[in-house]
């Protein structure tokens, strides 16, 4: 017997298990099968999702169903770096007029070890051998929180200084800029302003800067410097 979740196919006790991750109560449409035996339904790891689903859309389904925060306490993440930006910005309060406020902007970068990340994992190939790492940063409009992973040596290569070919230390900064991309060289953008989500980054006028065939990272000292404005 089969569960079908979001148009993907479960074999009928990982469904079940999927499905307790996913929701708080029974949905309605599946009452009438797992009502009775809802309560005793123990809801899927992240280790039982690695080992057991093997269709890609399916495992993302059940990943998104656990939700990223449970997946993070599940693989032992260790806090490597921290560290708090102090920042000034202006914006429009609720009554129309410009406000200049200062708040704290805190990063962490954690590490997961690859035989947490990939325990009972077959053929997990090269990642499987390395540590994996992300950023826990706070969105700055409605402050949830989020978790974002990123390549420890992309981080590195990036902010590499010229005529070197060792990567610099990675710390929760140089993370946090490495998740931005552009196709402005560097030196050509004048400022970046960050609405939540959204990052805009405003270039120089010298068209000479733009028009990279392919996007790059943010660098460390750029994320620090050009920042200008946040709401």
């Amino acid at each position: 017997m089969k569960i079908i979740i979001d148009n993907a196919k479960f074999d009928f006790n990982i469904g079940c298990k999927v499905l307790k991750a996913k929701y708080d109560t029974c949905p309605e449409n599946f009452v009438e099968v797992l009502g009775e035996m809802w309560n005793d339904i123990v809801p899927i790891t992240f280790q039982e999702i690695a080992q057991e689903i093997r269709n890609i859309e399916a495992r993302r389904i059940a990943i998104g169903s656990l939700g990223i925060t449970n997946v993070i306490s599940q693989v032992n993440p260790k806090l490597i770096d921290k560290q708090t930006l102090s920042k000034t910005t202006t914006w429009i309060n609720g009554e129309g007029k410009l406000e200049t406020i200062s708040f704290n902007d805190t990063y962490e970068l954690y590490e997961v070890a690859s035989e947490d990340l990939y325990k009972g994992v077959e053929n997990g190939g090269w990642f499987a051998n390395n540590s994996t790492h992300f950023v826990k940063c706070y969105c700055t409009s409605t402050n949830r929180e989020y978790h974002i992973w990123v390549d420890k040596d992309s981080v590195g290569r990036t902010n590499r200084a010229e005529n070197t070919w060792q990567n610099p230390p990675i710390n929760a900064i140089s993370a946090i800029a490495w998740t931005i991309q552009t196709n402005i060289e560097k030196g050509g953008i004048e400022k970046i302003v960050r609405q939540g989500d959204c990052i805009l980054l405003k270039p120089y006028n010298d068209d000479s800067r733009l028009g990279l065939n392919m996007e790059r990272h943010l660098t460390e000292e750029e994320y620090r410097t050009l920042l200008v404005a946040e709401s």
